[in-house]
């Protein structure tokens, strides 16, 4: 579970990259790398188009990618919340551990 919540946050810094790369020259004051004024992106050149379509498109994807964590952070939610049922029960241990291998690969496919 630990795992989702780091690819996750990859996910978030991945998507300010992709973003304010996008933002030209007339649009960049209004880009959060320019409200920060320490970022890692220098400002753009006078050479520099806005992209505005680019911009969408790696909002929509990267906002897509966190739904898919949101996927497989609810199976692993249920797994984890049996733990505790399974030093007891051998059937509820073993539906601890399925849900786990379904959150697992869920994780490896994404």
């Amino acid at each position: 579970m630990g795992f989702i919540g780091i690819a996750n946050d990859v996910v978030k810094i991945t998507r300010c990259l992709l973003v304010n790369a996008t933002y030209g020259l007339e649009k960049y004051p209004q880009s959060p790398a320019a409200a920060s004024k320490g970022a890692v992106m220098p400002p753009p050149t006078a050479d520099t188009p806005d992209q505005p379509r680019a911009r969408s498109r790696s909002r929509l994807v990267t906002g897509f990618m966190g739904l898919t964590f949101l996927a497989a952070i609810i199976p692993g939610i249920i797994a984890n919340s049996n733990y505790s049922k399974g030093f007891d029960n051998q059937k509820n241990a073993d539906l601890t551990a399925t849900n786990r291998l379904v959150v697992s690969f869920y994780f490896i496919i994404i």
